[in-house]
């Protein structure tokens, strides 16, 4: 019994470090993959945002998607001179925050549905937001 012990110990030691590939990984590999050749189109990008609701702290900010399969939108902010990941969501509506007498810089772009053919759009053009400071 302490054998077995041992055996199981060691087994699961060598496993986790990588040094054998187990019986149960063997029967799942299968023939390498291959490449697919299809050429994949991109979106065309949404309208650029349009800002509504302006306060000294946020604004809504809505654009029209394209007519592909559209799963979601993601947003990027411009931060010294780059663009930034800054959110993602499932329709064309956003409220983003804002700093009092601050400017940002918004651009969205659309992220189709998966196996449609299509590939992510290029970024919206982009638009820039001064919020009041009061």
């Amino acid at each position: 019994m302490v054998r077995g012990r041992l055996t199981l110990v060691l087994t699961a030691a060598i496993v986790l470090a990588g040094g054998l590939v187990g019986p149960a990984e063997v029967a799942l590999a299968g023939p390498p993959a291959v490449a697919s050749t299809a050429t994949l189109t991109p979106l065309d990008p949404p309208s650029q945002p349009v800002v509504s609701e302006l306060t000294p702290t946020s604004a809504r900010l809505t654009w029209t998607g394209p007519s592909g399969p559209v799963f979601r939108f993601s947003m990027k902010q411009l931060v010294n001179g780059a663009w930034q990941g800054y959110a993602s969501m499932p329709t064309n509506t956003f409220v983003v925050g804002l700093t009092p007498g601050g400017t940002s810089t918004f651009a969205v772009y659309a992220v189709p549905l998966a196996f449609s053919g299509y590939t992510i759009s290029d970024l919206s053009p982009p638009v820039t937001i001064t919020a009041p400071l009061s």
